[in-house]
């Protein structure tokens, strides 16, 4: 009787565990990509990250920041990047894309070579209609990036506003 009463107990208390985590995990997905109204660009300021490139051996390097726009009307997008325990001829690789309406891209990218601490890299653009991350590795032996994560939109004007 006991053992049926704990069981019980048991499955109420995880299906409430349950029941408040769902919401924060929906909450958090749709809080990815951000979509500001031209309007609004004056006093535009978000977070992003973390983001990851593909695992080489059980490490990745990794970036987060931040992303604003000035008085000037220039977005930047700023952050960190981190590489632990890779290879010595793997190094972090951060690319930080910018895109206006017409198409128009410009990409910049910092590279942090060495597993103490992190690189800072800041980018700005003007004009600019989305702002996209994605971290890889660059591989100084081919000298070329490799291992490369996904593209992940820190930016986007909404242009059903304008």
């Amino acid at each position: 009787m006991r053992r049926s009463i704990r069981t019980i107990l048991g499955l109420a208390a995880a299906t409430t565990v349950l029941a408040v985590g769902v919401p924060a995990l929906a909450t958090s997905a749709s809080a990815a990509t951000t979509k500001v109204s031209a309007s609004a660009l004056d006093d535009f300021e978000d977070s992003w990250g973390y983001d990851y490139s593909k695992y080489f051996h059980g490490s990745r390097a990794k970036a987060r920041g931040d992303v604003w726009v000035d008085g000037a009307d220039r977005l930047h997008v700023s952050g960190r990047l981190y590489d632990k325990d890779s290879p010595r001829w793997l190094c972090g690789y951060v690319q930080v894309k910018f895109e206006n309406a017409d198409g128009d891209e410009s990409i910049d990218s910092a590279i942090k070579c060495g597993s103490n601490g992190y690189r800072t890299f800041h980018f700005w653009e003007r004009d600019v209609d989305n702002a996209q991350v994605r971290v890889c590795y660059w591989d100084d032996n081919r000298d070329k990036k490799v291992y490369c994560g996904r593209w992940d939109y820190v930016y986007e004007a909404d242009q059903d506003d304008e």
